[in-house]
């Protein structure tokens, strides 16, 4: 060869000898060769809607102050929710911010390493691929020195470990990092992550985005339609684009013809395929015990507390827990402020679905939650209203009660939905003891204190037909004395007085006097209800005799209440408030009892103030609403509304204040008196 080189040469020695190893060291990469500014953006939705919250939040996280680190936010939800839809409808808003480039990366859900995606972010970039090292280690040391100080936004898609994204994030304030997943944030929020949780869009957002140019007039024209449609998309934004594009298809359909294509379980698993595609893909990542959860979490379609779903799968609430948690993680069940745990409705639907095609019983586990509730219910009964008081079914509660009377109603307040879910459940398999334990246990001692007159009054049709079912006339009693009573709250009169003689002739036929003389109490309450005040004393005194012959002391004294107004209403206020001593005097003997004290005050004030004694009727108003801001919301208005009756025809301020309180509390309970209230607000 010679001492002479001819051509081109990369590395060169040009030596006379040569003694040991010889080592080339290739240059830098430098950072000035970079020659592109990647612009890989998705492609915005055409009918973008709602996400304010969402955009606020990636707002703020662009315009915090940072240095030394990128901003990262982590868009978590269930498949087909607009995680993608979020971002790609942001970063083009301010795509401006970021002059050094945006990058794109799918993980594909794990499929794609690490090392991959620190690669493509370096060739993005404009380095070279000879340049680029083979350990995954070094390509994410690489990208660092790259990306320093520089203003870029990288987007990662279907992260499966988080984990990865917080080595790709790149040391300058000015960059920003997004990603998507479908584990839950928070896990980074320590790092210093912002996790943004998505939900299916509210019913006017979803309506909104059916509404569409060439849609809006169907939509508009079938409002009803539209939101039933809207419904049974669940508020995901991938089904309600799959009914968009049928819509369109299918130019000649009304809003009504694809609520009814959707209304059949396979054409709308078909049209849903793609949604449902993505959640079997979640659901094969669960263990079987997980899997059992979610499955049956679907089949009840309930926000249940972690002590309901252990007593749904049949574990301790510990594992339960643990089970909820991954699931939580992963986007498949969300958790409210009431902490309880549940599906969205597509999700749920999905669910089903999964536990039809396992070995587990459902019907087993449907009834351990029955059971359950049905328990616990007891318990709050018991804690909120009398222990003593008339129930018809016994339950063998063993144990201390686990619940003060505060913590009892605040379980009873947050569980309604459940509770009358669980009347649903047993009244669908025909379990008609459980239906009747359940309005006259726990839903009726929340009736006492809330009012949710169109619930209850359902739940106590479902316990009559129970009752009839197997012939207990007691319950059968009492269920339609329950029901004759919300009636008449209600101010339905006239069907009120039949319910309760019909209960009345159940109770005679029953031979069971205590069931007996608390048909009559009802039905004299519809009686006087009705302006039958003769009528209603008679019942009262009946109830009373019957109550006597029983030794039952709190019986007797809640009829000379009831005789005490009967009485006033007649005129007869001297002979009602000689009555109405007695029977507060009476009730001392029970001091458990907190509201019956109260109400027989009520009704003393009210003989007062028929005999002009408002003075009189003031102070027993008083102490009253006193003694009831401790209990109840609802029995507050009565009191109030008397005191300001009281208050004017004294000429003494606060009327107003005490008419505007009550008139809140009747709106609340949707009860008729608010406009005997407004009237009085308007009067004045």
């Amino acid at each position: 060869m010679g001492n002479e080189n001819h051509g081109s040469a990369d590395k060169l020695v040009q030596a006379g000898a040569v003694h040991g190893g010889i080592h080339f060291y290739a240059e830098a990469a430098p950072q000035q060769k970079l020659l592109k500014v990647p612009g890989q953006l998705l492609a915005v939705s055409d009918h973008f809607v709602d996400r304010d919250p969402a955009v606020d939040v990636l707002n703020d996280l662009l315009d915090e102050p940072r240095v030394g680190r990128a901003g990262l936010a982590v868009i978590s939800g269930a498949s087909g929710i607009g995680k993608s839809a979020l971002i790609a409808q942001w970063s083009h808003q301010v795509q401006q911010r970021f002059p050094d480039g945006q990058i794109v990366f799918d993980f594909e859900r794990g499929e794609r390493s690490l090392g991959d995606a620190a690669e493509h972010c370096l060739r993005s970039i404009g380095v070279e691929p000879e340049w680029i090292p083979p350990a995954t280690g070094d390509k994410v040391a690489m990208l660092r020195t790259w990306t320093k100080d520089r203003r870029q936004l990288f987007i990662f898609e279907n992260v499966a470990v988080l984990d990865h994204v917080l080595e790709l994030v790149p040391a300058s304030g000015a960059s920003v990092v997004l990603c998507t997943s479908h584990q839950d944030g928070a896990e980074l929020a320590a790092d210093g992550a912002q996790p943004i949780r998505l939900t299916p869009l509210e019913s006017e957002h979803a309506i909104d985005c059916l509404r569409r140019e060439d849609l809006r007039e169907r939509v508009d024209a079938e409002p009803e339609a539209a939101a039933e449609l809207v419904a049974r998309t669940g508020g995901f934004p991938i089904a309600l684009n799959v009914m968009v594009g049928l819509l369109k298809t299918r130019t000649s359909w009304t809003i009504a013809r694809a609520v009814q294509e959707l209304s059949e379980k396979r054409r709308r698993r078909k049209h849903f395929r793609k949604a449902f595609a993505e959640l079997d893909l979640a659901v094969e990542q669960l263990t079987r015990a997980e899997a059992q959860v979610y499955g049956l979490l679907g089949r009840v379609a309930l926000a249940l507390p972690v002590g309901a779903v252990a007593a749904l799968a049949d574990l301790t609430e510990l594992d339960a827990e643990d089970h909820l948690e991954q699931l939580h993680r992963i986007c498949l069940v969300e958790e409210n402020d009431q902490e309880q745990f549940l599906l969205h409705d597509l999700v749920a639907e999905h669910a089903a679905e999964t536990l039809g095609m396992s070995d587990v019983s459902s019907d087993d586990a449907v009834r351990r939650l029955v059971a359950w509730y049905r328990q616990q219910g007891a318990f709050a009964d018991r804690a909120v209203m009398e222990p003593s008081r008339l129930r018809v079914v016994d339950d063998d509660l063993a144990g201390e009660n686990p619940f003060t009377r505060e913590r009892a109603l605040e379980w009873l307040r947050s569980e309604r939905v459940n509770l009358l879910g669980m009347v649903r459940l047993a009244a669908e398999s025909g379990w008609h003891v459980d239906v009747i334990a359940l309005c006259d246990g726990p839903l009726w001692a929340l009736h006492n204190q809330d009012k949710h007159y169109s619930d209850t009054l359902a739940a106590l049709v479902a316990a009559i037909a129970s009752a009839v079912a197997i012939e207990d006339l007691v319950a059968e009693a009492r269920m339609r004395s329950l029901r004759g009573h919300l009636l008449v709250e209600c101010g339905e009169l006239d069907e009120a007085r039949a319910e309760c003689a019909e209960a009345v002739a159940v109770a005679e036929r029953a031979g069971h006097r205590r069931i007996l003389a608390s048909a009559l109490e009802f039905q004299g309450k519809a009686l006087h209800a009705s302006g039958e005040f003769d009528a209603a004393l008679g019942n009262f005194e009946r109830a009373r005799q019957l109550n006597e012959e029983l030794g039952r002391q709190r019986g007797m004294a809640l009829q000379e209440y009831l005789i005490g107004k009967s009485l006033s209403a007649l005129g007869r206020h001297d002979e009602a408030l000689q009555v109405l001593a007695e029977a507060l005097d009476r009730i001392a003997g029970f001091p458990e009892d907190k509201r019956t004290p109260s109400r027989i005050r009520v009704a003393a004030a009210r003989a007062h103030q028929a005999l002009d004694q408002h003075d009189q009727a003031v102070s027993l108003l008083r102490e009253a609403i006193s003694a009831t801001r401790e209990r109840s919301s609802f029995d507050l208005a009565e009191p109030l509304e008397l005191l300001a009756d009281s208050l004017t025809a004294l000429r003494r301020p606060g009327a107003r204040e005490c008419l505007e309180e009550a008139l809140e509390i009747y709106e609340q309970a949707q009860s008729p008196k608010a406009d005997r209230v407004r009237r009085k607000l308007s009067e004045g």
